[in-house]
């Protein structure tokens, strides 16, 4: 494929979640206080304190180790269900977001009122840390997105709304917070244009890339800048429609970067990377594509790419997809040393999968502080962590064929507002208390409290939280139970209300 188009069932997951947000697929769910499995572990299964959300099964490979600290954020945008006749019966799951932690567990899930969301990030607005993501309905073919951006502080809330100006949809792709608080974020722009000089019809209908500044605070838009004044339908590698009827998605921009007073685009169906100069608009240089200003040293181009990005050290990033590139065969993760006076680009690290995957579409590749880097495998339900030297020190998937447009890992303190979730199943002379909080990451232990009634119950077993949900077996048939959830130093983060055992 030549631009974010999907396989066939990956289109129809798509269009599935614009109109409805679940899918068939499995269930990850609750870890275990004793010998006893959770229920909410079992496929087709939900959990038990909270059944409105179905986030998805996640299997670990290789398990971390000397990997960055953080959380795991993920997207996951639906289930390709190949077999569906052969396949056992499943549950619905969500398309979310998705903060796991190492063991592929969650830690905040939350799928959205409709629609998908994608690009879940980790950054700074207002001198704080911030979620950032983007929510709205996918249009596939040829893989783009109409909604707006969130922006929610430690506790979940939104504190911002982040919508394009002049009347346009926000597109999934990038959503970058400057330090200035500004953002910078692309769209695609339904234009007419004669695309005869490449082989197509009179008056057709073009997707043009649109690149534009907001001031968060105000909605203010601050600059604006359109694919067509600047770069030619003749630069694209995507073979134009010979339906005048269906979208020519001639540069598909998928990535912007702040590189000094310009900017850095990735335009996947050109195969390049533009340097855009701020005041003027104009294309200062190409790196890869048609008309590539500097040349690529060995086995340094790249085909159909995503996530272009300066580094610290004036190296780019770019996440390879390599789709249909000859000799090929697999997507990487590729650092290159870019001399903008002998004009040379030249593989400085490159990364590829254990599994040598060729994602279709999607991916990302993110530069830890540590020099590790995290690779989200688009198009494939993967993530990995490799280490400074390329050893594998995190690998895990998807247990369906989920995707997730980006995935990174990053440092977060969630402080939800609202109680923790218990509930209390009666047993053989004994009570399984199950408890959760969705997005709270600093709990270390749950103390449970059991009784006969609301206002008789007393702290009877400490337990260490195991994943999501936790469940712990504590002896006697009770009328109800609470939970307290604590911190590593014993501290009382939150306590749920009593609920009735049964």
């Amino acid at each position: 494929m030549s631009s974010d188009s999907f396989s066939i069932g990956r289109r129809a997951v798509l269009r599935m979640l614009a109109a409805a947000p679940a899918v068939p697929a499995l269930i990850g769910t609750a870890g275990t206080a004793g010998a006893a499995a959770s229920p909410g572990a079992r496929a087709g299964q939900g959990l038990i304190t909270r059944p409105d959300l179905q986030p998805p099964l996640v299997e670990i490979s290789t398990p971390a180790a000397n990997t960055e600290p953080g959380h795991v954020l993920l997207t996951p945008a639906g289930a390709n269900v190949l077999n569906a006749e052969a396949a056992a019966p499943r549950a619905a799951t969500q398309p979310g977001a998705l903060i796991m932690d190492d063991l592929g567990q969650p830690v905040w899930f939350s799928p959205p009122a409709e629609g998908v969301i994608a690009n879940l990030q980790v950054q700074r607005y207002q001198d704080r840390p911030v979620l950032t993501f983007w929510e709205g309905a996918i249009e596939v073919p040829p893989g783009f997105g109409n909604g707006q951006y969130a922006v929610l502080d430690e506790s979940y809330r939104r504190i911002a709304t982040v919508r394009a100006a002049n009347g346009l949809q926000g597109d999934m792709h990038e959503f970058v917070i400057t330090p200035r608080g500004t953002a910078l974020l692309l769209i695609y722009s339904e234009v007419r244009a004669d695309t005869t000089p490449v082989g197509g019809q009179p008056n057709s209908k073009v997707l043009e890339g649109v690149l534009q500044e907001i001031d968060i605070a105000s909605g203010q838009l601050l600059l604006e800048w359109r694919s067509l004044q600047h770069v030619g339908l003749d630069e694209s590698l995507l073979a134009v429609p010979k339906d005048p009827e269906q979208w020519f998605d001639y540069i598909h921009p998928n990535a912007i970067c702040e590189d000094g007073d310009a900017l850095l685009v990735s335009a996947r169906c050109t195969h390049s990377v533009f340097r855009i100069d701020r005041a003027s608009g104009e294309v200062t240089w190409r790196l890869g594509g048609k008309r590539s200003d500097f040349a690529m040293g060995p086995d340094a181009a790249f085909a159909w790419q995503h996530d272009a990005r300066r580094q610290p050290d004036g190296t780019i990033t770019i996440f390879d997809n390599a789709e249909a590139a000859p000799g090929r065969g697999r997507s990487r993760a590729r650092s290159l040393a870019v001399d903008e006076t002998a004009r040379t680009a030249n593989v400085v690290r490159s990364n590829e999968s254990p599994e040598g995957l060729l994602a279709p579409n999607q991916g990302n590749m993110q530069v830890l502080a540590n020099g590790h880097v995290f690779v989200g495998w688009g198009g494939e339900p993967y993530f990995t962590e490799f280490g400074a030297d390329g050893e594998v020190l995190f690998h895990g998937r998807f247990t369906e064929s989920i995707t997730s447009y980006r995935a990174f890992r990053s440092a977060w303190v969630g402080k939800p507002l609202d109680a923790p979730a218990v509930a209390g199943l009666p047993g053989n002379g004994s009570t399984s208390v199950y408890a959760s909080w969705n997005g709270a990451t600093e709990v270390v232990t749950w103390r449970v409290l059991a009784g006969p009634d609301e206002a008789n119950l007393a702290p009877v077993q400490d337990a260490p939280k195991t994943g999501f949900e936790t469940r712990v077996d504590i002896a006697g048939a009770q009328g109800f139970v609470s939970v307290e959830a604590l911190d590593a130093g014993g501290a009382v983060l939150g306590a749920s209300p009593p609920a009735r055992v049964g």
